[in-house]
């Protein structure tokens, strides 16, 4: 597959924030929101504080651990900076029940107080479980990673559990960021000034190039079919309570692939049938009825692409499908026309306007986000993070028994008419043993209940012939 072109004419080299990573953070003046990203571990066995300290310790020296700064000139990006002060680990005295782990994380991803621009963008936070386990929490904002970001920076934290924290290395990491902090505020305003008018120009020509390719891509779609599905209406009247609703699944990873294989698809293919089955199941969009899918894909180019939020994401259009225990040809087929368009750098066009975001007020910017609940929003958004490493598994020495990426939106006013996301989320990371997704549901009409969607989750994996345990 050919390099995919971004919309951000600067790398993160640059120190900016990118253009593709402006809306996790407009979300925040525009509408309050938060978006969040969780890594779960759940261990069997007693993890060490020392180790826990230490993998703290280790995630305050990684990428994750940075600060926004605002710019001084209209329509240049804010800069990141190293965040002076290290987040110090959060560890729950009590032990939970261990049929409550999920609503133990629910509960941190849904109040944990996280501020890019206060330099607070991840927390480590765990608890011992009532069998004498560990359940362990990583919660960070969606505008310093993306799911497969935050996974590489937990390996390398976990990979580093084992060893002490010397006072001495506290103290020079304390010390590295209070002296970032301090060069930044000694620095040359001129200079900062100077950087800020060359990236304000940049800005500026990225968004004229933009514009004329957004109304290029208009042009090529000018004779595409529209949108098959029918109208609805706006999420904010069938989700009035604006309540997210859970379910978390981990699946033997051999009987994953066999069912895929078994029935003529991947695992990608298998896990867009059974997330977007629960639609069907549901009641919100039956067979007949098109579903629209967004598949976010990475484009990262090698392990030298340290950007925060590289993926671009496609869309695929079931209205057969899918059926539980059916042939999954169909939905692959679809999957990878909409994978050959993304390579060929067709894109919607609305994608090449994100950099008119650093010239327009936050007034605008909640109109052209609207409700929430737009047609060209996708029914179901399915992310597949894909395998995580071994280091990833361990932390002190103790391998995770299961473990679950999943995320939200802290800050969504009920009373308000903005609503994030429609249909299904759903995430998946995959052990040499388990396959485990989190689903998250957003239509109150269809999934009004955590236990509701526990069990059309159930009862789609079972269709399957999945053997699962639910959260």
């Amino acid at each position: 597959m050919a390099p995919l072109s971004r919309t951000d004419p600067v790398d993160e080299r640059s120190g900016r924030l990118a253009t593709d990573d402006a809306p996790f953070w407009f979300a925040t003046p525009a509408l309050g929101w938060s978006v969040v990203l969780q890594m779960v571990w759940v261990f069997e066995d007693e993890v060490s504080l020392e180790a826990l300290t230490a993998m703290n310790a280790a995630l305050a020296r990684g990428r994750m651990h940075r600060m926004l700064v605002s710019s001084t000139v209209y329509g240049s990006r804010p800069r990141w900076v190293p965040a002076p002060d290290a987040p110090g680990l959060a560890v729950d005295p009590l032990p939970i029940p261990d049929a409550g782990v999920d609503a133990w994380a629910t509960a941190e991803m849904s109040t944990v107080p996280l501020d890019a621009e206060g330099g607070r963008c991840w927390r480590l936070r765990s608890a011992p479980t009532q069998s004498g386990g560990t359940a362990l929490s990583l919660c960070a904002l969606h505008v310093v990673t993306d799911g497969r970001g935050m996974v590489a920076a937990a390996a390398a934290a976990a990979r580093e559990s084992g060893v002490p924290v010397a006072v001495a290395d506290e103290r020079t990491s304390a010390a590295g960021g209070s002296l970032s902090a301090g060069s930044e505020s000694r620095g040359s305003w001129r200079r900062g000034r100077l950087d800020d008018v060359a990236d304000a120009v940049a800005q500026a020509g990225a968004v004229v190039v933009g514009i004329a390719r957004a109304a290029a891509e208009s042009r090529k779609a000018s004779g595409l079919e529209p949108d098959p599905r029918p109208e609805r209406p706006p999420l904010a009247e069938r989700s009035p309570a604006a309540k997210f609703t859970w379910a978390t699944a981990s699946i033997p990873a051999g009987d994953w692939d066999r069912v895929a294989a078994d029935h003529g698809g991947t695992s990608n293919t298998l896990f867009i049938a059974v997330v977007s089955g629960l639609l069907r199941s549901g009641g919100r969009s039956p067979l007949g009825t098109p579903i629209k899918v967004g598949v976010p894909v990475d484009r990262r180019e090698g392990e030298e692409d340290t950007r925060t939020n590289a993926i671009a994401g496609v869309s695929v259009f079931l209205t057969d499908e899918p059926v539980p225990g059916g042939d999954l040809a169909g939905i692959r087929a679809a999957c990878k026309a909409a994978f050959v368009r993304l390579s060929e750098g067709r894109r919607a066009p609305h994608i090449y306007l994100r950099p008119l975001a650093w010239f327009l007020p936050v007034s605008v910017l909640i109109k052209l986000v609207g409700g929430g609940a737009g047609k060209g929003m996708p029914d179901a958004v399915i992310s597949n993070i894909g395998e995580v490493t071994p280091e990833a598994t361990v932390v002190g020495g103790r391998t995770a028994r299961r473990m679950a990426l999943r995320g939200m939106t802290q800050g969504v006013d009920p009373a308000s008419g903005h609503r994030f996301g429609d249909g299904v989320q759903s995430w998946l990371i995959r052990t040499p043993e388990q396959v485990s997704f989190t689903v998250l549901g957003l239509d109150d009409e269809a999934f009004g209940s955590d236990a509701v969607l526990r069990d059309l989750l159930t009862s789609e994996l079972a269709a399957w012939g999945l053997p699962h345990e639910i959260w």
